[in-house]
């Protein structure tokens, strides 16, 4: 007489590869769920770096090697240095009173491997006016508050 179905050691085998499987796929969605949250973390960084650069648009000027610093909410440290990229030209015929001011952001924060770093730059055309004091680049953003 013929016998139908599976051992138990078939059972038992089958049991295990379909284990064996399903916990490497579960590895695998835990480390892409891992990947995609330091992606949403780092585009949240990114937005908050954009939002404090459009802050220096509606600063109307800038002193060059002038600095400001903070922290976002989710902790990374910020600071803004400025610096003379080109002086105004100021003697000739016709002077070009203007100059072009270089802003760096830099963005500090603990990454898995230490204390990560990046630097955004951006320049400014404006036009020197040495008849107006210029507030500190600290106060004009504190200002904006």
């Amino acid at each position: 007489m013929k016998q139908r179905g599976f051992s138990l050691l078939e059972v038992l085998v089958a049991v295990t590869i379909i284990g064996i499987g399903f916990s490497v796929v579960f590895a695998a969605m835990t480390g892409s769920l891992k990947g995609l949250g330091r992606v949403e973390v780092n585009d949240r960084r990114m937005e908050l770096a954009r939002t404090k650069l459009a802050e220096l648009d509606l600063i109307k000027k800038i002193r060059p090697q002038d600095s400001a610093s903070g922290a976002f909410p989710d902790g990374t440290r910020w600071t803004l240095q400025s610096s003379l990229f080109i002086p105004p030209v100021l003697d000739g015929p016709r002077p070009n009173a203007a100059s072009i001011i270089r802003v760096d952001l830099t963005l500090e924060w603990p990454g898995r491997n230490g204390l990560q770093r990046q630097v955004i730059e951006t320049y400014r055309y404006q036009l020197a006016d040495t008849t107006t004091p210029i507030p500190s680049l600290e106060e004009q953003l504190r200002n904006l508050q």
